[in-house]
């Protein structure tokens, strides 16, 4: 039984690391997105300002989804960690609201940090086909706003049930 607890352990590692690159790799996507919207602000084109509020807005939502990366990373590597001082200094080390101590609270903050991507997704989407498309607002739009209320609402009850 201790031999299938260590390779749960080793595996959770390698998820953890897996997840981690995976954060590492958006967040450079980020910062090509971001100089992508810099490089705007030297380019002659008509719209400047919008091409740069929705390349900001894309960047914006690129951190925010490798920030989902990380909180997955770190929550699995402090869920299946043993109990030891290591974890403990950790826990201690991590800001409050980062030191999980459940899959329940893992599932949260994750929750949170997916909704505000979520609606930073759609306000660049918006702004994309609205002001630089020009393109009419499209019922197929409201589809990830309800979305959005429907986790919110469940978010909600859910902490309320606590």
């Amino acid at each position: 039984m201790r031999l299938f607890f260590n390779l749960l352990g080793n595996i959770s590692k390698l998820i953890s690391g897996l997840v981690f690159i995976c954060g590492l790799i958006m967040l450079s996507l980020a910062v090509v997105d971001l100089i992508h919207t810099i490089m705007i602000t030297f380019e002659q084109t008509e719209n400047k300002p919008a091409k740069m509020a929705v390349g900001l807005l894309q960047t914006v939502d690129f951190v925010l989804l490798s920030i989902v990366f990380f909180i997955f990373s770190i929550g699995i590597t402090l869920l299946f960690k043993h109990e030891t001082e290591e974890k403990a200094k950790l826990l201690t080390e991590l800001p409050k609201w980062l030191q999980i101590k459940s899959l329940t609270e893992l599932k949260i903050i994750l929750w949170e940090a997916i909704l505000t991507t979520f609606i930073i997704t759609y306000i660049g989407d918006l702004a994309l086909h609205k002001i630089i498309k020009n393109e009419p607002f499209s019922l197929a739009q409201l589809i990830l706003p309800g979305a959005i209320l429907i986790l919110a609402l469940s978010l909600y009850f859910l902490k309320k049930g606590e």
